[in-house]
């Protein structure tokens, strides 16, 4: 009993360690976001950050090219599971270009003022990819993104 007393302080402090040199969750684009439009589909405005559009991932594989998009919408959603409204939401996006295959990787719910009502992100053993329909807006947002990365890539080269 008197070793489980001195060792208690030991672990509790070693706990604090533990997440310390670690990184939480890609965060949403601040200011260096080049945020161009999309397009505007059924009462609101999607916008995608060029400067976001890369392999480079916190914790994904370099395989996948990664996008942030912003809808704006013209009137309040209601979250499902905060219940909180908001106008704005930010989708990170994880494509597999060879396969045209994309998941919604982190979800961020915004007031019109900034303030944020929700985060979700899904780890990455849960990312569940699908192809978006032949010839639909999800099947061109694909395309133009893998595009615009190997675009990247080529001048990079």
């Amino acid at each position: 009993m008197k070793a489980l007393a001195l060792c208690l302080p030991l672990l509790l402090a070693a706990c604090g360690d533990f997440e310390d040199g670690t990184r939480g969750p890609q965060p949403v684009p601040g200011t260096s976001a080049d945020w161009r439009n999309y397009g505007e589909p059924d009462g609101m405005k999607v916008d995608v950050d060029v400067n976001s559009i890369s392999h480079r991932d916190r914790a994904g594989s370099s395989d996948y090219t990664y996008v942030w998009m912003r809808q704006t919408f013209a009137e309040d959603q209601i979250d499902g599971e905060s219940k909180g409204r908001y106008r704005i939401k930010y989708a990170r996006q994880a494509i597999d270009c060879p396969s045209a295959r994309m998941a919604g990787i982190a979800v961020s719910l915004r007031t019109l003022d900034g303030d944020e009502i929700a985060r979700y992100d899904v780890p990455g053993y849960q990312w569940e990819f699908a192809a978006p329909e032949p010839d639909s807006y999800g099947a061109d947002f694909v395309r133009q993104v893998c595009k615009i990365m190997a675009d990247k890539a080529q001048n990079k080269e």
